[in-house]
């Protein structure tokens, strides 16, 4: 099939008969983009071919972003809208949408670097977590040994003398109570002294398991690279989102804040430079980012947060819309449009 490009002119009610103009994602690959000689190409692109030449439509393409598209088929100015473009409630109080020709879903990219043992070890070591939690069993422990130094000084001669070594024995019989290692060079005599310890032991269970388990967390963290791995973690942690994207309105439904991006290239290099913890995004789209670019520091979770449901986007009651609805069933059931998800999806189209 030949598709016309006309100059690039806004469409208007006067565009009658087979002359359509249509909006294009643009920079949306594998659906939507244009080639360095102007060609447009794409997933839906080629649905729009193919529903163009069997209802022998000429095509004039405008590339817009995501609002203007919106904007152009409420407006007028443009009779389709083709792209990535999920049919959400928001969109369908300004427009309608022909049959669904693509499903995919929401899904979450977190950054993932893999580090060695030294570097991992390093960076947990010395993180702000650490030294506080490392502070804080400092103090606990200077604060036990100075009581039992104040309790058994006047009564054990472990503790007695100079003043130095008293408190220093002192700190001592914590370090080895709570460490459970139990020496016995040191060893309180009273019945306060003894109380203490005893106390201190069961103290020192509780402190010992909320250290090793915050040592393992930073570990894990330093080793994975990242602090989400779920929708339950996204109110932990900094997320971007594409503007007017399914993934940014999913969000705004949470009540989740989120940082918007014009594109999903800006969206990645803030995921990519650690300005951003986690990417929510259509999961065809960045596993197109991954299948372009596999040395990205990226890594897609697992699951789907919600359906999405890629459709051509058109003004309420178009007298188009059922015509294009048979185009699309009958192009969803040919070995064309399978040999043309294969082209642009991979193996991605084998899996759903």
């Amino acid at each position: 099939m030949v598709v016309v490009l006309w100059p690039r002119a806004g469409w208007s009610q006067s565009d009658v008969h087979n002359q359509v103009t249509v909006a294009v994602l643009e920079d949306s690959p594998p659906f939507s983009y244009q080639t360095p000689d102007g060609t447009w190409q794409g997933l839906a692109v080629e649905m729009w071919n193919i529903v163009a030449d069997d209802l022998h439509l000429d095509t004039r393409f405008q590339g817009m972003d995501r609002p203007a598209l919106a904007d152009a088929i409420s407006s007028g100015r443009a009779r389709f809208g083709i792209g990535p473009v999920s049919v959400t409630t928001e969109r369908l109080r300004r427009m309608d949408f022909s049959a669904p020709f693509d499903v995919t879903g929401v899904a979450i990219a977190v950054p993932y670097v893999p580090r060695g043992v030294g570097a991992i070890l390093s960076d947990a070591l010395f993180s702000a977590a650490f030294l506080k939690l490392a502070a804080g069993l400092l103090v606990v422990l200077a604060v036990v040994g100075t009581l039992f130094w104040v309790i058994e000084r006047n009564r054990n001669p472990d503790f007695s003398g100079r003043r130095v070594h008293g408190w220093g024995s002192g700190i001592w019989l914590s370090i080895v109570t709570m460490t459970t290692v139990g020496y016995g060079d040191k060893a309180p005599r009273t019945l306060s002294g003894r109380v203490l310890a005893a106390v201190w032991m069961f103290i020192s269970i509780v402190l010992i398991s909320i250290f090793t388990g915050t040592v393992t967390t930073l570990l894990t963290v330093e080793r994975v690279g990242t602090r989400i791995e779920g929708a339950e973690d996204l109110d932990r942690g900094r997320v971007a989102c594409i503007t007017d994207s399914a993934g940014a309105q999913l969000l705004a439904e949470r009540h989740e804040h989120c940082q918007g991006f014009p594109d999903l290239e800006q969206a990645i290099q803030a995921l990519v430079d650690r300005r951003a913890d986690a990417l929510v995004h259509d999961r065809a789209l960045l596993g197109w980012a991954l299948k372009q670019r596999p040395d990205l520091p990226m890594r897609i979770l697992p699951g789907t947060l919600r359906p999405e449901y890629y459709a051509i986007a058109m003004p309420p009651n178009d007298p188009l819309r059922r015509p294009i609805n048979q185009a699309i069933a009958e192009a969803l059931d040919s070995e064309r449009w399978s040999q043309f998800r294969f082209v642009y999806l991979g193996n991605q189209a084998e899996r759903r």
